[in-house]
């Protein structure tokens, strides 16, 4: 597995550094990649590869799992999806130096953030149908209200949960999108999809793995243009381990009737995955799921997604709030501004609430940190 890449020159002075030195090209190609993440089972199935390629599909294999495939003969010009993959390396103290103008302090598990708040939303119809106050749902409206952002790439599902990408134009999109997947899905193609569809500031919601992909292309040094600047705004989600679209057939089989057409909601509270359907919540405790945990999720250690502008979780908040990090300058006027115009409510998150999401963000990092050790000897 590559090791942390040494900084990009690309001037002098206050330029130094601007941006993250990457593999020089033709150095590392889909080859590699297929050897050293895919074959190596640790590809995320974030989508980067494939959002930023048009010769690499994300397909599934004859066992039904998909992965990173080429579509066409390859090309030795280029090297871009090993480049911007965020499981071959991530110099993370770069990237960060890079967004943030800082490096975290050593001890701060949850990465470099300006302020911690409880939100939630102020309006009714987006508390009914969001995730733990809809906080994600009510700031991409503001942003979109406001002209900030002109589309929202978002992971929504079909009848029976399987995720697939939108890109939300209105409320309307936000509303059918809202709610937590906890199956894998290549999301970051969706920005393809907004790039194509004549987007220019764009808001992109996602994992950790995601934002780490999507931080890594927008601060490459590549003589490419991919269409990364028109990413506007980065909204994160906190993850400890998300799950294959098997596990929707598991939960089928567990007790909802061969059909995931009436559920409403997916949560996962304490150690339970809690299905809330039309007549019956169904509690599924989270050792029977483990065997459904993506294999690219165990040598992850990032849990509260922190190279995001804002990021959101559940943890550290009471029933109806979200835990919400503001993370740099953008992020920080999008929450403020929001809560002036009376799309959000927002308080301080209590440091009893910080301190049971830093237990969880070690909690990942260390188990992060010892898979990798045990298969690479180092953490990529």
């Amino acid at each position: 597995m590559a090791q942390e890449a040494d900084p990009g020159e690309v001037g002098t002075g206050t330029e130094a550094r601007k941006y993250v030195r990457l593999p020089t090209f033709l150095e590392r190609g889909f080859g590699d990649l297929q050897n050293e993440v895919t074959a190596k089972r640790v590809c995320c199935l974030c989508g980067t590869c494939a959002a930023f390629c048009d010769k690499i599909k994300i397909e599934k294999d004859e066992s039904g799992k998909r992965e990173p495939r080429f579509v066409e003969d390859y090309d030795t010009v280029c090297g871009l999806c090993y480049a911007f993959c965020p499981r071959t390396f991530l110099p993370l103290s770069e990237i960060e130096r890079r967004i943030f103008g800082e490096e975290r302090k050593s001890a701060e598990v949850l990465g470099v953030y300006r302020k911690g708040y409880a939100v939630r939303s102020k309006k009714e119809e987006i508390l009914k149908e969001g995730q733990d106050g809809g906080a994600v749902t009510a700031l991409l409206a503001y942003a979109l209200d406001e002209g900030i952002l002109d589309g929202g790439v978002i992971t929504t599902s079909d009848d029976q949960w399987k995720p697939m990408t939108k890109v939300a134009r209105t409320y309307e999109d936000l509303q059918a999108g809202a709610g937590t997947k906890y199956t894998l899905y290549p999301s970051v193609t969706g920005v393809r999809e907004a790039v194509e569809d004549g987007c220019e500031k764009i808001g992109f919601v996602g994992l950790p793995c995601q934002i780490q992909g999507l931080r890594k292309v927008q601060t490459a040094e590549q003589p490419y243009d991919v269409g990364v600047e028109k990413v506007k705004l980065f909204i994160g989600l906190f993850c400890m381990e998300n799950f294959t679209e098997d596990l929707l057939g598991f939960v089928k089989l567990r007790g909802v009737n061969g059909s995931l057409e009436k559920v409403s909601k997916f949560s996962i509270k304490g150690k339970d995955l809690i299905v809330s359907g039309e007549e019956e919540t169904l509690r599924i405790p989270l050792d029977e799921i483990k065997g459904y945990v993506g294999e690219g999720c165990l040598v992850c250690t990032d849990y509260t997604a922190e190279l995001a502008d804002i990021s959101v979780g559940s943890v550290g908040s009471e029933d109806g709030w979200s835990t919400v990090f503001v993370r740099t300058e953008r992020g920080e006027e999008v929450v403020n501004a929001a809560a002036e115009k009376g799309y959000i409510e927002l308080k301080d998150v209590e440091e009893k609430g910080l301190e049971s999401i830093r237990k969880l963000a070690r909690s990942k990092q260390e188990s992060g940190m010892l898979t990798s050790r045990r298969l690479f000897g180092v953490h990529p």
